[in-house]
Formats: C-alpha cells, structure tokens, sequence
C-alpha cells in the first residue's frame, strides 16, 4: 500500500478545500451581480425619464445629459457614474418650476444610484479582497473568478 492512502487523503483535503472556497466565493459574487444589476434598473429609469423629456422638449436643459446617457447602457466605472450623476444633477436642477415632478423624480433616482454606487463599492471591495488572499487566489484562478 505505502503512499497510495496518503496521496487520496491529501487529494481528498484539496478537493474538498477547493469545493468549500468555490462555495465561500459565490455569494460574494452574486451579492456583487445582484447590486450592479439593481443599478442598472435604476439607470434605465433615469435614462427612460431624461430621454422621454428630451424628446418631447428641443433644446432642454438635459440635452447634454440625455447624448450622454445615449452612449452607455450598463455600469462602467465608478468615476464615470459619479461624473453622470452630476451632470444629472446640475441639470435637473436648472429645470423650470412647470418640471417640479421631474426634477424630483430624476433627484431621487440619483440619490438611490449613489447609495448603490457605495455598496457596490463595499460589496466589490470585500469580493476582491477575499480573492486575492494567498489560497483562495490560486482556488479563484482555477474556477475563473477574476477581481472586480
């Protein structure tokens, strides 16, 4: 016998070590998925309330915005969102009092997006240390999972 039952025991402990951080790694990834995609619902209705008010007014103060918002569709990076959500904001801002619903409407949206944009950042920053530490990176790279 010799070294066989040793060999299958050590194999036996890295396939169920590999398993249990596999299984330690999809809520983190998931829990991240899961705010982007909230983000991106929020996102398409900004988008959805800007655009509409675009279209139905030449010239409007959210002109600027509204060609923005028509070059992306999902979340790109935290500067670029951060960038948009202030030029929203300043836009909806210089709206006449006749858009009062709007600019509430569009103000509140902004103000959900930050919050996800802050929990994006602390659910991406606990993903991305969890995947960088000295065993679970090799376990990551393996089933490939890459840092946020």
């Amino acid at each position: 016998m010799g070294y066989l039952p040793i060999f299958v025991a050590l194999s036996g402990l890295v396939l169920l070590y590999s398993l249990y951080t596999k299984n330690q790694i999809i809520p983190k990834k998931t829990a991240l998925i899961l705010v982007i995609d909230q983000m991106a619902k929020l996102s398409s209705e900004r988008k959805n309330l800007i655009l509409t008010y675009d279209r139905a007014n030449d010239n409007s103060v959210l002109n600027e915005v509204a060609s923005d918002l028509m070059k992306t569709d999902r979340f790109q990076t935290f500067r670029i969102e951060n960038e948009l959500i202030t030029k929203t904001n300043a836009a909806a801002s210089n709206l006449s009092e006749e858009d009062k619903d709007l600019k509430t409407q569009i103000l509140e949206l902004n103000q959900k997006q930050e919050e996800q944009l802050k929990q994006l950042a602390l659910r991406a920053g606990q993903y991305n240390r969890f995947i960088k530490k000295a065993p679970t990176k090799f376990i990551a790279s393996l089933f490939g999972y890459k840092s946020f």
